[in-house]
This record gives structure tokens, sequence and C-alpha cells, in this order.
């Protein structure tokens, strides 16, 4: 007999668990942040979310705040194979009792949701042209993130920016998907907040459909096939 899919509270678990090896490996903030407001969401929904992507495919979750293509892909992985290669990897990376002391202050002092706004989408591509542009020119900072970087090359261009009111820290992905599919000069992820919370996107270049060849960002195709005047 087949298991049954993960519910809700243990998808929730495992976004909270990535946060809290993030979070002990002094990950941006901003990014612990969107494992956290993921994990709500799907401890908060009524939909049996594991359920959903067994019989539908990581697609049907377009509809939970939070949980984007990169997140929902990771969804599907555990409902499939009850695991995810990227926790697994963290767990690599982090000292037991440095993942403790994240657990005690977390049970101490529960983040809150995030209430960020939705961005504007001609924004978020504005910024994402200027960062690629300024990173092409080597033009821009360059860190050595601590995630999938072995020999601590400062190898990663970032920029800190603000427009219209919008704090933004941009960069290329750093996620083990992006470097086994050579996206980590394409994919970039902007991390954005205008004194109500702060959230995150990720834009990419399509590779197919009428959008093929533009800049996309996941979780918002709908409307960016707008703003490029396809529907």
């Amino acid at each position: 007999m087949p298991s049954p899919p993960p519910t809700n509270a243990q998808i929730a678990g495992l976004f909270d668990l990535i946060a809290d090896h993030l979070a002990a490996m002094d990950e941006n903030p901003f990014r612990v942040r969107s494992y956290r407001n993921a994990a709500s969401s799907v401890r908060l929904s009524k939909t049996p979310v594991g359920r959903l992507v067994k019989d539908k495919g990581a697609a049907a979750l377009k509809g939970i705040p939070g949980v984007g293509d990169r997140l929902a892909g990771l969804i599907e992985e555990y409902v499939k194979s009850g695991q995810v290669e990227l926790l697994e990897s963290l767990r690599k990376e982090v000292k037991p009792e440095d993942l403790e002391k994240v657990n005690a202050a977390r049970k101490e002092h529960p983040p809150a949701p995030s209430s960020s706004p939705l961005i504007p989408v001609p924004l978020i591509l504005e910024i994402d042209a200027e960062y690629r542009e300024k990173a092409a020119a080597r033009r821009l900072k360059l860190i050595a993130p601590k995630l999938l970087n072995p020999g601590k090359k400062a190898w990663l261009p970032i920029l800190a920016t603000s427009r219209k009111g919008w704090k933004f820290t941009v960069m290329f992905s750093n996620t083990a998907t992006a470097h086994n599919l050579g996206k980590t000069a394409d994919w970039v992820v902007a991390y954005y907040e205008s004194g109500k919370g702060e959230n995150q996107c990720t834009v990419v270049t399509e590779s197919r459909g009428p959008m093929k060849g533009k800049r996309v960002i996941r979780g918002r195709e709908s409307e960016c096939r707008k703003f490029y005047g396809l529907e």
C-alpha cells in the first residue's frame, strides 16, 4: 500500500527546519524569512497540500501565499521521495549545537509572518535589468556565499538599492537547483521590503511558451504576460 502524502504540519515543519539551518549558517535573513512565511501559509491552509501535489503536481500550489515555483518544487520533491536534497545538504554544513541555539531562540520568540504588500511587476523587472547589467559590467561588490561554496570564493555579485519607497537586496540564485541546471548567472533573487515586512521573488529567463526568452517573475507569470502584452 502506498504511503499517504505528508500532512500540512509535516510540510510546514520541513520549511521551518530549512529556515533553522539557514539561520544557523547566518544566511541572508530575507531568505530565512521566505521559508518561515511558506511554513506559516502551509500550516494555515485548509487545503491538504501534500495530497494536492500528489494528485495534480507542484503547479497546483500557485494560490498559496509565499509558495512560488521554487518552494512548490521542494514540496513536490518531499511528497515524491520523503526528503529534500537541500535540507540534506544543509545538515552537512550545520553543527548540532548551532542548530539548537536557533531552535531555542525561535521557540522563545516565534517570528511573525510577513505583511509585505505585493510589489509591482514592472518595478521588479526594472531592478532585475539593473542588477544583470551592473553584474555583467563588474560594477557590483562580490560576496562569498556560505552555502554551496566550499572554496569560500567571492563570486556572487550583490546589489543594494532603493526605488519608489522599496529597499532591495538583489543577487543571483545560489540554490542547489540553480547550480545543477547552470542557472547561477540567470536566476535573480530579489529581497525587498517597504517598511511592512520583507519578502522575495525570483526572476528567470523563460525557456518555453509565448514568453520564451523574456524575463519572468516566478509565481506571477500571468501578470508578466499582461506586462508583455500577451494576454
